[in-house]
């Protein structure tokens, strides 16, 4: 092993020495074969895509200290920080479009959080998918399945003043267990809170983090069961967002596709000081969103363009718990994915589709409407 590899985790050192081989091993062999003592995080990230390389994407334009090398539909990038050498690789999932970032530094590592910033630039080509608390819910159902799911820590925000929000449970003393994911979760709805992170102890099986932000951490642990439980739902509600959000374009002599709706959990624009939150969020110089107000009082209505490609929306908010995004003739995979969980991700939205279709009138509808 190269000095260089003796820097790196195991995990890490590994795949960049099948990767120079030309010889990579399926990803849970090489997970199980880096695994041991002292104990290493390995970090999932689910992307989505356009049709874009998600390395080649989100690879530094100033790349002296990267490294690429890709083996069919594999890619693993080598970067030499000054923190330490580390490895990113992305792997295809069953779903196209759909790929796994996976790294041997811990999630909280600054060099993680180097590789975040390269994927927000790497937008509106490669997104992440965000993940609502049905997610945090199916994955702590699939993993009780193995064996009794326990939450050692679960941390959040408050969907009113933003503030911090956690809770953390120690080992408990013989067969006594901690709460679970339903109850910790319905807790946490209970004070107005949104779910950033969850921290399972899934019996003597695994152990593992989940973000919001459709990532996940296997401390320790059966690999194929983190794969089957979390894995393939990370991918599969990346593949969802995917679907829902390609295609939304209008066009000429065609009926406009149903509107993107955000729910929140709560009434919460109830006035234009609240709605103005909006305004304030889309003036933040990160979301790249140049717009004008059309509207402002009783409802708003706003045309956006998205900066990094030209894509354009209406943004409406006609209810106070739901943000509306009308697709123009331009609106991207990646821009309408980005926005789209941007808005939800700062409001602290519990459900992200389309607008269902209106039922039909009754005749009691139409006698009403006359009446009026």
């Amino acid at each position: 092993m190269t000095r260089d590899e003796q820097a790196m985790s195991r995990f890490d050192a590994t795949v960049w020495d099948l990767a120079q081989t030309g010889d990579l091993s399926p990803l849970g062999d090489i997970v199980r074969s880096a695994q041991g003592k002292p104990q290493e995080h390995t970090v999932f990230e689910t992307l989505i895509v356009e049709d874009a390389n998600p390395i080649e994407a989100i690879r530094p334009a100033k790349d002296g200290h990267c490294t690429i090398k890709s083996l069919g539909a594999v890619t693993v990038m080598h970067v030499n920080d000054h923190r330490g050498p580390f490895t990113v690789s992305a792997w295809p999932t069953a779903y196209d479009g759909v790929f796994h970032l996976v790294g041997g530094v811990p999630a909280a590592d600054p060099r993680w959080s180097t590789v975040g910033g390269w994927i927000s630039n790497a937008a509106p080509n490669v997104v992440r998918c965000f993940l609502d608390h049905d997610d945090f819910t199916d994955i702590g159902t699939a993993l009780s399945e193995h064996a009794e799911v326990e939450v050692q820590r679960l941390t959040g925000r408050m969907r009113t003043g933003h503030s911090s929000y956690g809770r953390s449970f120690p080992a408990l003393a013989g067969d006594d267990l901690r709460p679970d994911h339903h109850e910790i979760i319905g807790e946490a709805e209970r004070h107005g809170a949104a779910v950033r992170t969850m921290h399972l102890h899934v019996g003597n099986v695994v152990d593992v983090a989940i973000r919001r932000q459709a990532g996940a951490t296997l401390v320790h642990g059966d690999f194929d069961v983190f794969e089957s439980s979390i894995l393939n739902r990370l991918a599969l509600a990346a593949h969802n967002r995917r679907e829902l959000m390609s295609n939304r374009q209008r066009v000429v002599n065609q009926a406009p596709k149903r509107p993107i709706q955000i729910r929140l959990a709560s009434p919460t624009f109830l006035d234009a000081q609240a709605t103005g939150e909006v305004l304030k969020e889309l003036d933040i110089a990160a979301n790249h969103v140049a717009y004008a107000v059309m509207h402002r009082n009783p409802y708003l209505h706003v045309a956006l363009t998205d900066e990094t490609d030209g894509s354009n929306y209406d943004l409406f908010i006609t209810r106070p718990d739901t943000i509306e995004l009308h697709p123009g003739f331009r609106a991207s995979l990646g821009s309408l994915t980005r926005l789209s969980q941007v808005l939800g991700d700062r409001f602290e939205a519990v459900a992200l589709g389309e607008e269902p279709a209106p039922g039909p009138l009754s005749f009691y509808d139409l006698v009403d409407s006359y009446a009026d």
